[in-house]
């Protein structure tokens, strides 16, 4: 007995000598005693936004659970370097990429679109209706977006559509024509060049450049079925078909009035070309350019230069321009406005909403980021049907990263805001739908809407003098609608002073 308690305690002390090496080595490891996901801010926070999901009951207390460990990770995130550094950004784009797959705003270049068309010599996406990426964008449902895409040289097919189309050309040079049984219209194209083109009109256009592609954005309003269309080829074999070839052979004999012989070689015969974008020689380019006519910044027939015309904002910081439905007769029918905007790098375009057009906002040049207010709703569920009702006064934070070729969308009402980043300018093509007498309204900056209130409502509203409140919304501000990222500061003490006085306004 005495030497089995003797064994069973020699046991026991080499064992509590292990324990203490193994500690006493984790302490090397980590002198301050944490584990590394303690140690580690970004890992922090993504358990803390982990637990929000799970541990939080209703959209507001989630938001606001979202909103704690968000405010918490900004002021732990220390500064990181060498491989550390890489690879916890990579994380970070990771969690970021699924978080904003859930983003009911954001659609990211290629992740919602359908190639419809996609070959050696160009591509033709459409993007997925609104409603199916998330109910809250059913209001838009009807229209449609769609990228063309054509490498040099590249002639892209005859075609049809039942919608009614607006081109807007984002980067490269060709040439577009439509015909219509009367007669046909063709256009240079250049960067800023806005066609519209009346559904049912057979239109065709061809890439001049020999090293550049020519990258078209299009959008559609479909005339039969809200939200879908169709494209019909008059010429092609399989992929696209020739529509001539669903008609029977005796209805061709009679209308054309040629051999059953001729019209097999003509649409049934083997082509050593197929898909919707062909190769084009020169001398083919050459003829396919003749006559065309280029748009300048007044409505020309169906086509104007959107950047040619006067800014509608513009500062050392950034310019808006805007084509709209009551300026432009041929953007009436489609009731849709046309918008370019460029941001210079680091610098802000002021918070502001529409008052009756969403926005369709794609990004086609630089990197930033967007901000928008969204109302907080009991669920953001894409699958349901019914909108939620919403506790009216509570409001989230839609953030996204922006990136060539991203969508992201904007309704009306929704307040926004765009970034650029520190070292590119961000450049975007927007189309805003039911445009019909929208304003556009300025909450930030220089011009802004509370500057217009009465003093008395000022006061009632924000509970302070108005003199303060007008020290934030009609004193310091010194630009307006393009604002510089740096923060301005005021030079005297006592405007300082009064700056931190008015904290408590929001």
């Amino acid at each position: 007995m005495a030497t089995s308690k003797c064994y069973f305690s020699i046991v026991l002390f080499i064992s509590l000598v292990l324990s203490l090496g193994l500690l006493c080595s984790a302490a090397d490891d980590n002198p301050r005693g944490r584990s590394e996901a303690e140690r580690d801010p970004w890992r922090r926070y993504k358990e803390c936004q982990r637990r929000c999901e799970w541990d939080t009951r209703g959209e507001t207390e989630q938001g606001e659970c979202e909103d704690r460990c968000e405010r918490q990770f900004s002021h732990e995130q220390p500064r990181r370097e060498g491989e550390n550094c890489k690879r916890e950004e990579e994380e970070e784009e990771e969690w970021e990429g699924r978080r904003q797959s859930h983003n009911p705003f954001y659609f990211p270049r290629g992740r919602h679109a359908q190639a419809r068309f996609q070959e050696d010599n160009g591509n033709f996406w459409v993007l997925q209706k609104f409603a199916e990426k998330h109910h809250l964008l059913k209001g838009i449902n009807e229209y449609r977006i769609a990228h063309i895409e054509a490498n040099p040289n590249t002639f892209v097919l005859p075609h049809h559509c039942d919608a009614e189309k607006i081109y807007v050309v984002v980067n490269g040079k060709g040439t577009l024509t439509f015909v219509t049984h009367k007669n046909k219209e063709s256009f240079n194209l250049v960067p800023g060049v806005v066609i519209r083109v009346p559904s049912g009109s057979t239109v065709y256009l061809v890439n001049q450049d020999n090293n550049e592609k020519l990258t078209i954005a299009v959008l559609h309003r479909p005339v039969n079925n809200p939200g879908q269309f169709e494209e019909f080829f008059p010429a092609g074999q399989e992929n696209p078909q020739s529509y001539y070839r669903t008609f029977s052979r005796e209805i061709l004999e009679a209308v054309f009035n040629t051999r059953s012989e001729q019209l097999d070689r003509l649409f049934h015969g083997r082509q050593r070309q197929q898909g919707m974008f062909r190769r084009a020689s020169q001398e083919q380019i050459r003829s396919l350019s003749q006559g065309a006519t280029t748009p300048t910044e007044k409505q020309q027939s169906f086509a104007f230069n959107l950047l040619a015309q006067k800014p509608k904002y513009s500062n050392q910081n950034g310019k808006f321009f805007e084509a709209c439905p009551r300026e432009f007769e041929l953007l009436q029918d489609i009731d849709a406005a046309v918008v370019g905007f460029e941001i210079n790098q680091g610098s802000i375009f002021a918070p502001h909403y529409n008052s009756k057009s969403t926005f369709v906002v794609i990004v086609t040049q630089g990197n930033g980021y967007v901000e928008m207010v969204s109302p907080r709703r009991s669920s953001e569920s894409s699958h349901e049907e019914e909108e939620q009702e919403t506790r009216s006064g509570e409001y989230r934070k839609v953030k996204a990263r922006l990136f060539p070729g991203d969508i992201f969308v904007v309704p009306a009402g929704f307040p926004v805001t765009f970034v650029a980043s520190q070292n590119k300018n961000l450049r975007f093509l927007a189309f805003g739908l039911y445009h019909q007498n929208n304003s556009r309204i300025f909450i930030a900056g220089k011009t802004n809407v509370v500057k217009q209130m009465d003093s008395a409502a000022k006061e009632l509203s924000f509970g302070l003098p108005s003199r303060l409140v007008d020290e934030i919304f009609t004193n310091n501000p010194r630009e307006s609608y393009f604002v510089s990222g740096q923060r301005q500061h005021r030079e005297s003490e006592e405007s300082r002073g009064s700056i931190l006085d008015v904290a408590r306004l929001f």
